[in-house]
């Protein structure tokens, strides 16, 4: 059997790490599968859990991630771009993935006037098809950097705390 591919996804407030998400998302683009397809939430989270488990009380929190990154998947092989899974490295010898470092948006606070896409050099945020900013790579985040926090004027940004950090000493 061949390596799966594995990607960390910020599902609801909480990374999760998911095994095979390249090939499904390459599997329902093939298939002529569209972000707006009815049956797309149904078919996300049956291949999910072929390679994942899937608690039943977050099935929406999943259904709702894997849509956004889907649709990010299917407009950059629409529009020619490479696909190449991401390497989020390391901080203080930790895997990036391991560390609960990224920010949250609050929806009801947020105006999605985009001031953290504009200050946040790591691209982090996008806009979703609605035009409302999201946390598209949590884990390309910065660890310790609050700058997007800092210029949101109506305080939608939730980070962790800086105290956090200190459960990380630096590996030899």
């Amino acid at each position: 059997m061949p390596e799966l591919s594995y990607r960390m996804l910020n599902i609801g407030s909480a990374p999760a790490g998911l095994l095979g998400l390249e090939e499904l998302f390459a599997e329902l683009f093939a298939q002529g599968v569209t972000p707006t397809d009815e049956k797309l939430a149904d078919l996300l989270l049956a291949g999910v859990r072929k390679h994942n488990y899937v608690p039943k009380v977050a099935e929406k929190d999943y259904a709702s991630a894997l849509r956004m990154e889907y649709t990010r998947y299917y407009r950059r092989k629409q529009q020619g771009k490479a696909i190449v899974a991401r390497d989020y490295g390391t901080w203080r010898g930790y895997p990036r993935e391991q560390i609960p470092w990224f920010p949250t948006i609050s929806e009801e606070l947020c105006n999605n006037c985009g001031a953290c896409l504009e200050i946040c050099a790591r691209e982090v945020y996008e806009r979703d098809e609605n035009g409302r900013v999201w946390v598209a790579e949590p884990f390309l985040c910065l660890v310790g950097c609050c700058f997007c926090k800092s210029v949101c004027e109506p305080k939608a940004i939730l980070m962790p705390g800086q105290e956090l950090l200190k459960n990380y000493p630096e590996k030899m």
